[in-house]
């Protein structure tokens, strides 16, 4: 892979994984029509204000309902559209993925996928010497900020959901979590 495509400017990307859609087990058609919930509804909307100080130019999804109704609060607070990319679908090749982002220089974008793709593209940048930070679960609805230096440097900013669901819940029970971030 060619990781020479970056260049001078900060690249910023935000990864979102899409938002409480119930349990798969309970869903009996197709996955990629499976809707958000209550929970997942309100955690979409919830990524307007934890990326307020972002500038978005672009929104990609999986072309899933449940990804696309991720992004589509944001996507109309900011006045974008949302297109559709089959690499960020389960079982696309995360390698082309990666390579993708990077090739792509942008105002950051924010892309919603599906857990299996963020554990892939974090082990794939991982081992590309992309991503030196560990990795580490990401919840639903959840956000990270990924900011690439012109040093190679690259930083992983974590944003978890505003609302977080109890391991034992429900999709009509729900927690009300204040974001937080850790200290400078």
């Amino acid at each position: 892979m060619e990781w020479s495509l970056l260049t001078d400017e900060v690249r910023v990307v935000i990864l979102v994984r899409h938002a409480h859609a119930g349990q798969k087990a309970q869903w009996h058609e197709h996955d990629s029509l499976r809707p958000l919930t209550a929970l997942g509804r309100a955690q979409a909307t919830g990524l307007i204000a934890s990326l307020a100080a972002d500038d978005l130019s672009q929104a990609w999804s999986s072309p899933t309902v449940r990804c696309r109704q991720t992004l589509a609060p944001l996507a109309v607070d900011r006045g974008l559209s949302i297109e559709d990319h089959p690499l960020l679908a389960k079982g696309a090749p995360t390698e082309d993925l990666l390579e993708w982002m990077l090739a792509h220089a942008a105002a950051p974008w924010v892309l919603c996928t599906h857990g299996e793709v963020f554990n892939a593209l974090l082990l794939t940048a991982h081992a590309a010497g992309v991503v030196t930070a560990p990795a580490l679960v990401t919840e639903k609805g959840a956000a990270w900020r990924v900011t690439r230096h012109p040093n190679g440097r690259t930083e992983m900013e974590y944003l978890p959901p505003l609302l977080r669901c109890s391991p034992e819940c429900s999709s009509e029970m729900w927690l009300t979590k204040a974001r937080t971030r850790p200290p400078d």
